[in-house]
């Protein structure tokens, strides 16, 4: 009783000592006596996510991986830690540890643990921000940094994943927005292709007013090829030939951003390598508030070689990290390639979504346009099983009032 006092005692000395050190060795020495001593817990321990990075000693993370080894090939004893670790076994470090008593509340000690490891990563942070200064780098370079090392720290303090039985698993569908009319996956990201002039924004312009109207959604468009302009008179079209619904029940939760705005690369080339742009940070923070977001085009967005499958893919994963974690609904216009409504560029542009979507006019057997106000939708990629409401694989869909046959959008090579 005595014993655990004093080590009480010195366990509170250490936590003390904290605000200075940002570490406790007495944590980091109960814990991994514990698992020495009691080696059934170290599962436990393990789907706490803490790793040996966490651990501030040395030793003490060499010792950590050392554990883990013989937990998975062997049994823990202090001869195998020894033979394992060879010249990086530290004798006095060891007897510390073996001195330590086991803790019946592990879980304490370890989440105290993974906080300060987090909180010597942002004084690391702090360092190199510091530096960058010194050395006299732009603002945005110091943004970009700062952004990334706590999306970086974010996303190390999560578990990696969850391994789960089917037992505990209960059955659901894909969710969908947009369902009755051209149904897009929630929560990912999706794709719509089309070529010049085929009507694509107004297509998903309409899309995004169905979405505000039916489903009370939040919606942010980037039209960034299409003047402010432009897009109110469509927009009013729309409304009243098509949907026959007044303007006023739009405009609260529709926004957009249109071709005065400057456009945003969100991935940067520099000297052969790619990152992410610290405007993407900037831009998913002031589109918090939005339930789906719409960019058009992707291409004038992208930054990078589009021909480039790496690229492609690094950028579609940025957005559909995003779309899961912020439950965001995101769709891309695409252009086609030339004379052609098939996405160009890299083939991972289509690998990488959920949900592809192809717009072509509707034409007769002579190949000429048979029915200016609508066009057909062709599902061309569908993982989440949108073809269960689309109705079919191929649907037409009615983009133009019959009064306004001459609406056709500006064709952009």
């Amino acid at each position: 009783m005595q014993k655990e006092l004093e080590w009480a005692k010195r366990l509170s000395y250490e936590e003390d000592k904290m605000q200075q050190l940002i570490y406790s060795e007495a944590f980091e020495r109960a814990v991994l006596s514990t698992i020495i001593y009691e080696p059934v817990i170290f599962k436990d321990v393990l789907d706490t996510g803490i790793k040996s990075e966490d651990f501030y000693v040395p030793f003490h993370r060499a010792l950590f991986d050392a554990l883990g080894h013989l937990y998975e090939n062997s049994i823990i004893e202090e001869a195998l830690i020894k033979e394992y670790l060879g010249k990086a076994f530290d004798e006095s470090g060891m007897l510390e540890i073996l001195a330590a008593l086991p803790v019946s509340n592990i879980h304490f000690y370890i989440e105290k643990m993974k906080e300060y490891s987090r909180l010597r990563q942002f004084k690391q942070l702090a360092h190199k921000i510091l530096q960058s200064v010194d050395q006299e780098k732009n603002f945005d370079e110091i943004l970009h940094l700062v952004h990334k090392e706590i999306e970086k720290a974010e996303e190390g303090s999560r578990e990696l994943f969850k391994i789960v039985s089917f037992g505990e698993i209960q059955a659901e569908d894909a969710e969908f927005v947009c369902k009755s009319w051209l149904p897009f996956p929630k929560d990912t990201v999706s794709l719509v292709s089309a070529g010049g002039g085929v009507g694509k924004s107004f297509l998903l312009l309409q899309a995004a007013m169905r979405m505000v109207r039916d489903e009370r959604l939040k919606v942010f468009m980037w039209l960034s090829e299409d003047p402010l302009g432009l897009s109110r008179s469509r927009f009013e079209m729309i409304a009243k030939q098509i949907l026959e619904t007044d303007v006023s029940v739009f405009e609260k939760n529709l926004h957009i951003v249109g071709a005065d705005a400057e456009t945003i690369h969100f991935l940067e080339e520099n000297r052969g390598s790619i990152s992410t742009s610290s405007k993407f940070y900037q831009f998913k923070r002031a589109l918090s508030a939005y339930d789906v977001i719409i960019l058009d085009p992707l291409i004038a967005m992208f930054g990078a070689d589009e021909n480039n499958n790496a690229h492609a893919r690094m950028f579609i994963n940025l957005f559909t990290r995003w779309a899961t974690k912020e439950k965001k609904t995101i769709i891309f216009i695409h252009h086609g390639t030339k004379n052609s409504s098939q996405s160009r560029g890299a083939s991972a542009f289509v690998d990488a979504v959920r949900l592809v979507y192809r717009v072509e006019h509707i034409k007769n057997d002579k190949n000429e346009i048979s029915e200016e106000e609508n066009r057909y939708i062709i599902l061309d990629k569908d993982n989440n099983g949108a073809k269960k409401y689309l109705g079919a694989g191929k649907v037409k869909r009615q983009i133009f009032s019959k009064k306004t046959k001459s609406m056709i959008e500006i064709e952009y090579e």
